[in-house]
């Protein structure tokens, strides 16, 4: 009889899902370039429909797999990312325009 709950619940943690690890990324004094761009410290982020007008706020890039992405801000609004490019130190110039 004991056989049985183990059995059981064996096979039901073999059908329980992965885990999925979010991780959040600060991004400091983000601007908007222009209409789904914006700019943070050492990224630009490219949004999907995101007209949150910003000037210099904080804000939180989360990571939620492969690609996904989300812009977290301060009024605890969201922004799907389409695509998110790091700058090169040597592109210092441009991240300060």
């Amino acid at each position: 009889m004991k056989a049985l709950p183990v059995l059981l619940f064996m096979g039901l943690a073999g059908l329980a899902l992965p885990a999925i690890a979010v991780d959040y990324y600060k991004l400091p004094d983000i601007k908007r370039l222009d209409k789904d761009v914006y700019r943070s410290a050492s990224v630009i982020i490219e949004t999907r429909f995101c007209h949150h007008a910003t000037t210099g706020e904080q804000a939180l890039l989360k990571y939620e797999g492969p690609g996904e992405y989300q812009v977290i801000w301060a009024d605890h609004s969201t922004c799907d990312v389409e695509k998110v490019v790091e700058l090169d130190k040597s592109d210092t110039n441009l991240a300060s325009k």
